[in-house]
């Protein structure tokens, strides 16, 4: 993740956005104050949350965790089966 101070923030608002937009890039905004925030775009911002969503349950949890595994495994198989 970048980080840029505030006072570059300001200068390259437009910049910064379009960046942070085209990119899918997450960039840190740090403050003298230590107030920092953190930049991401509104489509990353609601795959978050969907995810946080998710994973609250956590009987849902487990379900996706257990068929993330599934296709983990299933790629690897197929990786070596291509080799």
């Amino acid at each position: 993740m970048t980080a840029i101070a505030f006072t570059q923030f300001k200068k390259k608002l437009g910049e910064i956005i379009e960046r942070v937009h085209d990119n899918e890039e997450a960039i840190t905004v740090t403050r003298a104050d230590g107030k920092n925030v953190v930049i991401i775009s509104e489509s990353e911002w609601e795959s978050r949350n969907d995810t946080a969503y998710l994973l609250n349950s956590p009987e849902n949890a487990k379900r996706l965790m257990s068929a993330k595994k599934q296709v983990e495994v299933e790629i690897e198989r197929r990786r070596k089966q291509a080799a």
